[in-house]
């Protein structure tokens, strides 16, 4: 029997040519007809520009998750929501509870992963495509341009549905009409054809001169450019070939051929001026690694100022802007930091995400002389980091004597780790809102007021100690410092952005591709570039290639650490029966203060604690893929008389 219905309102009641909310849509004096659209070149502008909305180009980090906390990021391995045991009904709560299903998932309920938002999305760029060639516009260059947007703006949706409900997202290339048999999409497409078809949607980008490949003034900050095309390219063909989506032999993506398109994208970056952010511009505020004593050796500060000041920094749209390696960012500013990721009794709201005991054991220790890295350590065995399954036995690393987890665990580290994470006796000098009476001096510091403050994170501090459960106080023994500017306080507003793509993670995408595909000094050499960035030395390029990928994962890891790649990374690891189970008990470090000893020198003792005491609900194998929207999978599969739902759901 010919189904006719829409297929688009099958899945996400969204296949009204228009919503009646756009302004498009709406003429002063009612309703327009959509032909009326493709009569004029202003209108048609305006519909490509309406697919660019905030409802289908979603933003990402906290800009996106303000007050619920960035969940991807929460649902990993590095942080824990310090926020999920005071609202249970927020989304990091729910997941950790095991609170799923599919009318109510975590990463469903924000709006920022809509199946129905990001197929009208598709389906505006197919109609859009279907009339772009004979509608009424000026400039032919407008022309190509928009077209090629369109097709560009196509790949995101496809990107963004697979990269969370996998292939069991449908595809169509098509503007559907209600007239249309919808029986042709009964047949499921393999991840691989998704993303070829990504792939090829990039590359029709690609190939037409009018778009950029950096946006250069700032009323054309939100459009698409080359470098994203590349970037897409990068990450999904990663992903095609990764354990969880390479699942058929016969319609895999190899390594090899994932590797070929991220060396091309990656060298198309950088023969466009994309380049690692290597140079602090503004040491008077971020050069403070070296005076804090916490990188003593030069190029690792510097590296680590750098940084800081790359994660708290906003891409400028110029021609030669001082941020050469982001790619594509959010558009909104993300506001007030302080209030939603602040560190401790802030008078504001609460301290949000909070680095885990498992991230901070991946940063290396490293034997330096007064200007450089000499040789780096990793603190646990990179192969089995703990020798139990919930990770409080740590399995160090017997060739690691530089770091000593009695007296000084926090030295010496990977400069990542200072621009990432807030310790114990960190030193912070910001305006800080309430007063405070120093627990150990008795010394009384007024409110409202700037002044350096050390952080304390032993359980016995009351403003800035763990806690098990308020809001402003870490759950791990922790604070995460990367997108905080290192003078930024409650006096403090925020208009930096999340960087969505940058060439960092491109890098390491060529790198992860080449390693498997058998390329491993030049995936290695990939991965040893990452490292000079940040000052460290680099590891040996002759390795096996389970070596290697053990050196790329960490790296990977350290590198990307707090943003919402982690997560992909946990999953697609994965094969499509295993689960996330090694990763249900995230740990933190408890700190008792015991006084301090003749010379006035704190004494600590450190003890290894799980963050509560059952583990995180949302590691089964379900939680691999986010489930498609019950009414949805029940329409689609009533139309079409296939089952749409990922396994478990």
């Amino acid at each position: 029997m010919k189904v006719k219905y829409i297929f688009l309102s099958a899945i996400a009641s969204v296949v009204a040519l228009s919503s009646c909310s756009d302004a498009l849509d709406m003429a002063p004096a009612g309703y327009i007809d959509m032909s009326t659209i493709w009569k004029d070149n202003d209108r048609v502008g305006a519909y490509l520009n309406a697919i660019y909305s905030g409802s289908y180009v979603t933003d990402k980090g906290i800009g996106q998750w303000y007050f619920t906390t960035n969940t991807p990021v929460a649902m990993s391995d590095d942080a824990w929501d310090a926020d999920a045991e005071v609202e249970t009904g927020l989304y990091s709560a729910q997941a950790y509870n095991g609170v799923a299903s599919a009318s109510n998932h975590p990463l469903l309920r924000s709006g920022n992963i809509s199946w129905g938002n990001l197929y009208e999305g598709v389906r505006k760029c197919n109609i859009f495509l279907t009339h772009i060639d004979s509608a009424t516009v000026t400039e032919e260059k407008n022309r190509a341009r928009w077209k090629a947007e369109a097709y560009l703006l196509r790949a995101y949706f496809y990107a963004e549905l697979i990269r969370y409900f996998g292939s069991m997202a449908p595809l169509i290339k098509t503007a559907t009409a209600y007239t249309d048999d919808f029986e042709q999409y009964a047949i499921k497409s393999t991840y691989r054809e998704l993303v070829e078809s990504i792939i090829a949607d990039c590359d029709s980008a690609l190939a037409e001169p009018a778009v950029p490949w950096r946006i250069t003034t700032g009323g054309e900050s939100n459009r698409v450019t080359k470098a994203l095309a590349c970037a897409l390219k990068s990450r999904y063909s990663l992903y095609a070939a990764s354990p969880l989506n390479a699942t058929n032999a016969l319609d895999a993506m190899t390594w090899e051929e994932a590797y070929q398109i991220n060396k091309e994208a990656l060298a198309s970056l950088r023969e466009n001026s994309y380049e690692l952010y290597k140079t602090c511009k503004n040491p008077s505020e971020y050069d403070v690694f070296a005076t804090k004593g916490q990188v003593k050796w030069k190029k690792g500060s510097d590296a680590a100022a750098a940084m800081h000041e790359y994660f708290c920094s906003t891409l400028s749209y110029d021609a030669n802007p001082n941020d050469k390696e982001t790619i594509w960012q959010d558009r909104g500013a993300r506001g007030d930091m302080w209030f939603i990721n602040g560190i401790g009794f802030q008078g504001y709201y609460k301290c949000g995400l909070t680095p885990t005991q498992e991230l901070v054991d991946q940063y290396e220790n490293v034997k330096y002389n007064s200007s450089t890295a000499l040789e780096s350590y990793p603190v646990v065995d990179l192969a089995l980091p703990y020798r139990d399954n919930t990770h409080l036995k740590p399995n160090f690393n017997p060739e690691n004597t530089i770091f000593d987890q009695v007296s000084n665990p926090y030295g010496d580290r990977d400069p990542r780790f200072y621009v990432t994470v807030v310790y114990n006796e960190c030193v912070r000098t910001a305006f800080w809102k309430n007063e405070e009476i120093d627990g150990r001096s008795g010394v009384h510091y007024v409110g409202n007021a700037i002044r350096s403050k050390t952080i304390w994170t032993n359980k016995e501090d009351d403003y800035t100690g763990i806690h098990s459960s308020r809001r402003q106080r870490t759950r791990t023994g922790y604070y995460l410092n990367k997108y905080l500017k290192p003078s930024e306080g409650e006096n403090a507003g925020g208009s930096v952005k999340y960087k969505i793509f940058r060439l960092a993670e491109i890098i390491l995408n060529t790198a992860e591709c080449a390693i498997n595909a058998g390329h491993i000094q030049e995936g290695m050499t990939l991965v040893n570039e990452i490292r000079d960035r940040a000052g460290m030395p680099a590891w040996p390029t002759s390795l096996t290639q389970d070596e290697a990928l053990l050196y790329l994962k960490h790296e990977r890891r350290v590198e990307m650490a707090m943003e919402d790649t982690r997560l992909d990374d946990m999953r697609r690891w994965q094969r499509p029966d295993g689960d996330m189970s090694d990763y249900q008990w995230p740990t933190a470090m408890e700190i008792s203060w015991l006084g301090d000893d003749k010379e006035g020198k704190p004494m600590y003792t450190y003890t290894r604690k799980h963050i509560r005491n059952s583990p995180r609900r949302c590691y089964s194998n379900k939680w691999l893929w986010v489930p498609i929207p019950l009414s949805d999978q029940n329409r689609l599969e009533t139309l079409t008389g296939h089952a749409w739902q990922n396994p478990g759901w």
